[in-house]
């Protein structure tokens, strides 16, 4: 049976908020993905979202007929039906699922399971086919409305999720596709259809409204049940963001928790376990101002630096719980800045708990910043004595698919010559990261060349180069000093004092190596051959190459050599994931994509298709090309990563669908050449002026930085 045609501002709304609803769907599953799972299958995100579109695509194409002009309105209201219900409830599904599998099928059932996600982009990809190809309108016009509302969807959720848990959005996304659908049929002949895609939005709305409003006053709504295999019980706080879920449950026993002692501390203390993304912790000590409390602090290596020069000014890199800001106060610090880049964290810390944690931030001898270090660094023009970085790993991804490759711009040659060139004359970086003498030992050797490649560059000759290091380590935890002065034999007599004193046991020193790739790193005998010489990738990464935690060459990912070498290292274990996932995807491609098409060739041979496959094809791949380096290039630039999400996708998207409208039906051949071959020009002048403009901003407010990013991103 045909339908009424619906008017053109029903299609233009309607594909808007499909589109919209997209991008931020799929910004959702990489956060529910990190926390149930790890963050490395935040890589099936945006695959399950491409291959959802294009099975809904193909089906539109294979189904001509009941796909028709005339059934349009009927078709794309059923599919954005189908798109409110299967998202809410494959989410709802994934939460509470157990997920407590037998260890050797677990991966596959869970790239099975993560599958069943391309369900609600099919759905979606059949509205959006329908709305392009089905109706009598600027096809141009059609498609801003639909990368607008996907720049949309992408700016839009990231700053909910900074008010919304990920449940509440989905309902919130679900009643808006449900009135998308009504709004498209409400006029038709279909009573029933229309009757039930009304009473869905108000469901879903009402839904929206009630988890909403739980999740905001802290009480027990819709939440992840099972997390890593493990059951979320005891919820003391828990906040959702674009960065990742911080939690806070009671921690039972009173021995300090800690990272690296020489001996268990006798001292006893309240504390409570704040964890990222259920798995990365750090504790909340309780304090009520006495300094003797926390004595057990001076204990812990990661504080080793206190023991070789004295500190008066301190910035403390990733506040987490307040531990390291405790230390500081402990060793008798004039001035403590903790700088700590996840706002849920930041708001445990000096709201909720604040008052567990003796109200850090109201003390005059601390200062509490919510930015991302290097950029608040390099804008504050202060110096420290002592810059404190201890086991900054969330293992989490971001919205903007962060950490899916382990990325993190703290552990580069530029973050590094940042910190140091913050340092006073006499001042120290001290960075504590894992390590495992007979199997985790790669990130020791990484800080090593990394401290090496950094000094190398401030103009310290290689045969210097081992006196302004020193590495210490007890237990599974190395620290690593490093100084822009060098270290006098007095600092290290006192140094190695501190060593006998505390039990911890000397790594470095100009005297000391660990062992002999410890001492050719830092004594400049290390050059490209005898990198190239080890079984995994120590290498000094840059922030063109951001990737401290991945030490697995390319060559050697089938092979798997380089897991044997550094077994503990969950990003080279993450690396199988990937693969079975990137098989997964292309089988699953083949089945549902490439295989149909072939078998519909008849309707249009593909010899006759292959130009205009490999034409979008090639834009596709080149739009993903641009938003990842881009998103990379400009996150420390914008001084946050959610800004690198934010501004570069938000802007992509939105210019692209200003682009669209400019194209009429009466664009000929002309066009179709003319505009790529501007294209090329724009995005050659972007790669060259991105690093530029990123230097000589990299000081001016965050405001200039936005309007600099998107003019540069704009005409391409």
């Amino acid at each position: 049976m045909s339908v009424k045609p619906v008017n053109n501002s029903a299609h233009l709304l309607g594909i808007f908020i499909i589109a919209l609803a997209v991008l931020a769907y799929q910004v959702l599953l990489t956060r529910i993905f990190s926390v149930v799972l790890y963050y490395h299958f935040a890589f099936a995100g945006i695959s399950l979202a491409m291959l959802g579109l294009t099975i809904g695509a193909l089906k539109v194409h294979l189904y001509a007929e009941r796909f028709s002009a005339g059934h349009l309105a009927k078709e794309w209201a059923k599919a954005a039906l189908g798109f409110s219900v299967s998202s809410i409830l494959l989410v709802l599904w994934f939460l509470y699922c157990p997920l407590l599998l037998p260890p050797s099928k677990t991966l596959l059932i869970l790239s099975e399971s993560l599958i069943l996600f391309a369900i609600p982009f099919t759905y979606s990809g059949i509205c959006i086919t329908l709305t392009l190809t089905k109706i009598d309108f600027s096809v141009g016009k059609l498609y801003a409305a639909d990368l607008c509302g996907a720049a949309l969807g992408c700016l839009g959720v990231v700053g909910i999720l900074f008010v919304l848990d990920p449940v509440s959005i989905v309902l919130g996304l679900a009643a808006l596709t449900a009135f998308s659908a009504w709004r498209m049929i409400r006029s038709s002949s279909l009573p029933a259809l229309s009757t039930l895609a009304k009473g869905l939005l108000y469901v879903w709305l009402v839904a929206f409204i009630v988890q909403g409003g739980l999740y905001l006053n802290g009480q027990d709504h819709l939440r992840v049940i099972w997390a890593k295999s493990f059951k979320q019980e005891n919820i003391l706080f828990e906040r959702w963001n674009a960065f990742s879920r911080v939690r806070v449950t009671p921690y039972d026993s009173l021995v300090p928790y800690g990272w690296g002692y020489g001996s268990t501390p006798s001292q006893r203390i309240k504390q409570l376990y704040l964890d990222i993304d259920a798995d990365a912790a750090t504790v909340i000590s309780h304090f009520d101002g006495d300094l003797k409390s926390i004595a057990f602090l001076a204990d812990d290596i990661i504080n080793m630096g206190y023991n070789i020069r004295p500190a008066q000014h301190v910035a403390v890199i990733g506040v987490g719980g307040g531990r390291d800001i405790l230390s500081a106060l402990y060793f008798g610090v004039e001035k403590v800045t903790g700088i700590e880049l996840n706002p849920a964290i930041f708001v445990a810390l000096t709201q909720n708990f604040a008052d567990f944690a003796g109200h850090l931030e109201k003390r005059d001898d601390v200062t509490l910043v919510n930015a991302e270090a290097r950029s608040w660094i390099n804008q504050s023009h202060q110096s420290f004595d002592l810059v404190q970085i201890s086991l900054i790993d969330t293992w989490a991804a971001t919205a903007a698919g962060g950490l899916t490759l382990s990325e993190n711009k703290l552990y580069t040659v530029d973050a590094w010559t940042d910190f140091i060139n913050a340092l006073t004359p006499h001042g120290m970086l001290v960075v504590s990261r894992w390590f495992t003498p007979d199997g985790h030992k790669a990130e020791y050797y990484r800080l090593l060349a990394l401290a090496s490649e950094t000094l190398a560059r401030r103009g310290v000759l290689p045969q210097d180069i081992s006196k302004h290091i020193l590495a210490f380590n007890v237990g599974r935890i190395i620290t690593v000093a490093v100084s822009p002065q060098i270290f006098t034999a007095a600092e290290i007599e006192k140094a190695r004092a501190a060593v006998r004193e505390h039990g911890f046991r000397i790594m470095n020193d100009p005297d000391t190596s660990w062992d002999s790739i410890s001492h050719d790193i830092v004594s400049g005998h290390a050059d490209a051959a005898f990198y190239a010489s080890l079984p995994f990738d120590i290498t000094a990464p840059t922030d063109n190459r951001p990737f401290f935690f991945f030490t697995t060459r390319i060559k050697d990912i089938l092979s798997g050599e380089s897991f044997k070498a550094d077994m503990d290292s969950r990003d080279n274990l993450a690396v199988g994931t990937v693969e079975i996932l990137l098989i997964l995807t292309f089988v699953s491609m083949v089945l549902f994509i490439v295989w149909p098409l072939l078998s519909a060739a008849g309707q249009l041979p593909i010899y006759q298709a292959m130009p205009h496959l490999l034409y979008f094809a090639s834009i596709g791949f080149g739009f993903m090309m641009v938003e990842i380096s881009q998103m990379q290039r400009l996150m420390i630039f914008l001084g946050h990563p959610v800004y690198g999400l934010s501004v570069v996708l938000f802007t992509l998207l939105f210019f692209g669908g200003i682009g669209s409208a400019t194209v009429g039906s009466d664009s000929g051949n002309k066009q179709l050449w003319l505009r790529p071959l501007w294209l090329c020009i724009a995005l050659i002048v972007v790669g060259i002026a991105t690093p530029i403009i990123a230097s000589e901003f990299k000081s001016y407010d965050t405001a200039i930085r936005i309007v600099m990013s998107v003019a540069l991103l704009a005409p391409a």
